[in-house]
């Protein structure tokens, strides 16, 4: 919960769902090295809630044990727990939590949520993570697992309808036991664009107020490929010569600039920093265009970018390519939106920087109500608060 994805896709939908009547135990995993630095902001915000939090410590080390490890301590917490009043219903958050939820289910009869969150194994494998022939009884095990997930699960959750068609066609479960929600966005924190807000940002990081801004949010190597970047980059500084590209991300940036110096682009046109959940819509404000990158494999269509919803939030288009879970659903419903490309060719990216770096193309109001209209974490809410309770109407 101290990440930024566990603060921005489990507490804002929690803190919310909890005032609709509903009691949570939340049991999280969190690096040492920043639990101590950012627990008091998870415990800030659900001080007067109906959450009670369990953190327990992340180990990585050795692979597969350690993980082995924390599902052991895991299920030592669950079954504390269970004595003290039994659950009606597991809710977890991708796979190696639904292992722990399959366990409840088959011991106490808990309806169980498995909120898959993408392809797991198979992002593992192509991101070349899991690789070595050592990994490969890993990944069959967990897609062997996957479909005891499926078969197991009261409700299954996928981020895209892209991800759900591909269950249903295998016959892995039926459509009726799965339910389909994007990653959302908090708007009180992810605010409207603020003229102020983009010039203190572009002040503070000695980006001209008039120059171009190309950003990128998220994590950088796996499937997240430097070599894409370098391709994507240099067609939008064939478009706006004096352009700068903004990367935030807690990547260390070094061997970044390193790979990309090295690439032949301009380092002195490159941005790298970070910044907290709740400051990251500064960084939307200072730029102009919101880049979305994957490589296109099969685990996309599993892959709802919650940076999408960012960017549109803080009035700013995307450019991606085609093929990413719902994206050309998504633009073909928002057409201004932003550019799908079908490759990283050169004239491709720089036609389509061309359309989106045209200011008077870009309407930020609608940007931000098409953000409200498909991302609004309240929808989630109601999304979430609707399985919960056709569950507990199931128990009785």
């Amino acid at each position: 919960m101290t990440d930024s994805l566990g603060q921005s896709q489990v507490i804002s939908y929690l803190e919310k769902i909890a005032k609709k009547g509903v009691d949570y135990h939340l049991i999280s995993f969190e690096k040492p090295e920043v639990f101590e630095k950012k627990r008091p902001l998870v415990e800030a915000r659900i001080k007067d809630s109906s959450i009670v939090w369990h953190p327990l410590p992340y180990t990585k080390k050795p692979p597969v044990l350690s993980t082995l490890k924390d599902i052991n301590r895991g299920w030592a917490k669950i079954k504390e727990l269970q004595k003290e009043a039994p659950f009606d219903i597991v809710h977890c958050r991708g796979y190696i939590a639904a292992i722990l939820g399959q366990r409840m289910k088959k011991h106490w009869n808990t309806r169980f949520i498995f909120d898959m969150r993408g392809w797991w194994p198979d992002e593992k494998l192509e991101s070349g993570f899991w690789n070595s022939p050592v990994y490969k009884p890993v990944y069959a095990y967990f897609k062997s697992l996957e479909r005891q997930f499926f078969k197991s699960s009261d409700v299954t959750v996928s981020l895209t309808y892209a991800g759900k068609d591909e269950i249903v066609s295998k016959g892995w479960k039926g459509a009726d036991g799965i339910g389909v929600i994007p990653t959302c966005v908090d708007f009180s924190i992810f605010r409207a664009f603020s003229e102020d807000t983009r010039t203190k940002v572009r002040t503070a990081l000695k980006i001209p107020l008039n120059a171009k801004v190309l950003l990128y949010s998220g994590s950088l190597g796996g499937n997240y490929k430097l070599e894409d970047f370098v391709e994507v980059y240099k067609a939008f500084r064939a478009v706006a010569p004096e352009g700068y590209f903004l990367i935030l991300s807690k990547t260390e940036p070094e061997p970044v600039l390193q790979f990309l110096e090295q690439s032949g682009v301009d380092k002195a046109h490159i941005v790298i920093t970070s910044a907290d959940y709740n400051e990251v819509y500064q960084y939307i404000h200072a730029s102009d265009v919101g880049l979305i990158i994957y490589s296109i494999t099969y685990s996309v269509i599993g892959r709802s970018p919650t940076k999408l919803g960012e960017y549109w939030a803080g009035g700013i288009p995307a450019i991606s390519l085609k093929g990413v879970g719902d994206l050309d659903l998504i633009m073909d419903k928002y057409p201004q939106g932003g550019i799908l490309v079908n490759s990283l060719n050169q004239e491709e990216l720089k036609d389509a920087f061309s359309k989106l770096l045209n200011s008077e193309l870009v309407d930020r109001e609608y940007l931000r109500a098409s953000a409200i209209d498909y991302f609004d974490v309240r929808m989630g809410v109601e999304f979430y608060v609707g399985i919960y309770n056709k569950l507990c109407e199931q128990t009785i």
